[in-house]
């Protein structure tokens, strides 16, 4: 039976990229003919990143250790892909603090899964968020207004399309939400200040890759995971490709669609 929970509420090295397969890319990278629209209007804050270069893309996939992202101050980190088996509160990835670095790590009982991030300067982060389907109410993580919010963490059984996870904006708030039919899902999320955020973006299985504009001083993240992941052959991803940012992914299996942002 279907079940929808809500809850209101250094030393670091990049490790090695992953390429730009062919089941990804778009079979024409051309300058894009029309733009992304902020959905806000640039916020006042005198603090605020106004650019928001997102630096080189770290890996970790199950069976090694967590990778170093570099140092907590004036920076925080997203998740730019998921990928793998999960098949219930065993398999993870999570990007955390751990004394003054960001770590991305995760674990599994199965096999393939992985995660990528990569990180941006900014004035300061939020807290972490999350929501697990055991909430009762969608978590708020506050005002929409000059904050944007992103995916930092996953967990759980992913088994079709009645399984997903979603940092998302309402009613001038943003919120942190899931369902499942499964065991143990679970999202976390975090939000830094901005002077915009753009309208959120969706790729689904069997489609190329979306368009998510030009890389110059722009950082895109993942905030909608959902569908079947049973292997290394599932993954959704924000990656880039001749100057731009994409937002794309594969499957073997059904329903596999993530969401992202830009900022």
């Amino acid at each position: 039976m279907s079940k929808l929970r809500h809850l209101v509420f250094a030393l670091s090295m990049p490790a090695v990229l992953w390429g730009c397969g062919p089941e990804d890319l778009p079979s024409e990278l051309s300058e894009p003919t029309t733009t992304a629209v902020a959905e806000q209007a640039p916020a006042t804050l005198e603090d605020q990143t106004q650019e928001l270069a997102a630096t080189a893309e770290y890996t970790w996939s199950q069976g090694n250790g967590a990778t170093p992202l570099g140092a907590t101050a004036n920076r925080a980190c997203f998740l730019t892909r998921v990928g793998g088996d999960f098949e219930g509160g065993g398999e993870r990835v999570d990007i955390y603090e751990s004394g003054s670095s960001w770590y991305l790590g995760g674990g599994s009982s199965q096999s393939g899964i992985n995660g990528a991030s990569r990180c941006a300067s900014v004035s300061s982060y939020s807290q972490q968020y999350e929501w697990t389907q055991a909430s009762n109410y969608p978590t708020y993580m506050g005002t929409a207004t000059g904050r944007v919010c992103f995916l930092t963490g996953l967990a759980g059984k992913l088994h079709g399309g009645g399984e997903w996870v979603h940092a998302y904006v309402e009613g001038g708030s943003w919120y942190l939400n899931g369902n499942t039919n499964q065991t143990s899902l679970r999202a976390r999320a975090r939000c830094i200040n901005v002077a915009s955020y753009e309208s959120e973006v969706t790729w689904n299985q069997g489609n190329s890759a979306a368009l998510l504009g030009a890389v110059t001083n722009r950082s895109c993240a993942l905030t909608y995971v959902k569908g079947k992941f049973e292997g290394g052959g599932e993954y959704v991803r924000t990656f880039q490709s001749n100057g731009y940012w994409y937002l794309g992914g594969n499957s073997g299996q059904v329903s596999v669609t993530g969401r992202a942002r830009c900022f």
